[in-house]
């Protein structure tokens, strides 16, 4: 634990003050125009290509203005003149607005589905397809141009130290419980409540809450392994930032507070895993944390029902 604190600390004091201010104003703009002017909501109207193009969009902006402050306040514009980088930033987009956008598969979970179960297994097999749209292209893109000089993007237990993943969740748990007593955290927690409306079998339940929690693997190979141990071998560490403002972006449509907090939480992550070259603490964590906020969701609606009653 103490190696980690002192790592962040070296990553902080590493990047000038002008940065970490310019990236904070810029994400605080970010914030503002998603809740206070409803991007989320619009892009949410729109379908095909217009909905995938917003999507792209959206990222792209993120994480092409946090390279352009990085290459401005420290004089590097290297990188931008590799084939390969501007590649893989292009596909990054385009990936995850894939994720963010399919559906198709909605129709064949329906074909093999009883009836009566279409729309319960549309949302308990999901995430699987979820995990796939990331997984199959950045497995690929690692065969074709890293597989002989790392692993899978941080898929690989060494350097893997459980014991401090354990002490980063302990002290998440004040804060969601915090944030369980909060109305827009209840309302959209535990993601629970969106299936048991079609009164599932309770084995459904679990799957799709084991589902749910295997569905934070893909994003930490995408944005902690991908877009982090991925892109370090043209800009070091300074693939953490962009990653964490193009992580911000994702959580738009969820609480705002926890928006706000994965900018801080993407970059903590993503500095753990640069150090460590792996990806296996930044999942035990985010589905650590991805469960204990299901549980708060339970637990905080469940006294807010008592104290309704």
């Amino acid at each position: 634990m103490i190696i980690i604190i002192q790592q962040l600390k070296t990553y902080i004091s590493s990047q000038k003050i002008a940065h970490w201010l310019i990236l904070l104003v810029f994400c605080t703009i970010s914030v503002y125009v998603n809740y206070g002017l409803g991007l989320q909501e619009r892009i949410n109207q729109l379908s095909g290509l217009k909905e995938y193009g917003s999507y792209v969009a959206l990222y792209a902006v993120h994480s092409i203005f946090a390279f352009l402050v990085y290459s401005i306040l420290y004089q590097k514009y290297e990188f931008w003149k590799a084939p390969g980088f501007v590649i893989l930033l292009v596909c990054s987009f385009l990936i995850f607005a894939l994720r963010a956008t399919i559906s198709q598969h909605f129709d064949l979970i329906e074909d093999w589905s009883r009836e009566g179960q279409k729309r319960i297994n549309q949302f308990v097999f999901n995430d699987v397809f979820r995990l796939l749209c990331i997984f199959i292209p950045i497995s690929l893109i690692w065969l074709l141009v890293d597989r002989k000089t790392m692993p899978l993007y941080g898929l690989t237990l060494k350097n893997h130290k459980p014991k401090v993943y354990w002490i980063l969740l302990l002290c998440m748990l004040p804060l969601i419980a915090g944030a369980s007593c909060l109305s827009d955290f209840l309302s959209y927690y535990p993601r629970l409540h969106i299936l048991q409306n079609y009164n599932p079998p309770t084995w459904k339940l679990w799957l799709f809450e084991l589902f749910y929690g295997m569905d934070f693997s893909s994003i930490e190979l995408f944005f902690r392994g991908f877009l982090v141990i991925g892109f370090a071998k043209y800009v070091g560490s300074n693939s953490i930032l962009p990653m964490a403002c193009f992580y911000l972006s994702i959580h738009y449509g969820k609480p705002m507070g926890e928006a706000i907090s994965s900018f801080f939480g993407g970059t903590i992550l993503g500095v753990i895993s640069y150090h460590s070259g792996s990806i296996f603490g930044g999942i035990m964590v985010h589905a650590g944390i991805a469960w204990l906020m299901e549980a708060g969701g339970v637990i905080g609606n469940y006294i807010k029902t008592l104290w309704v009653d």
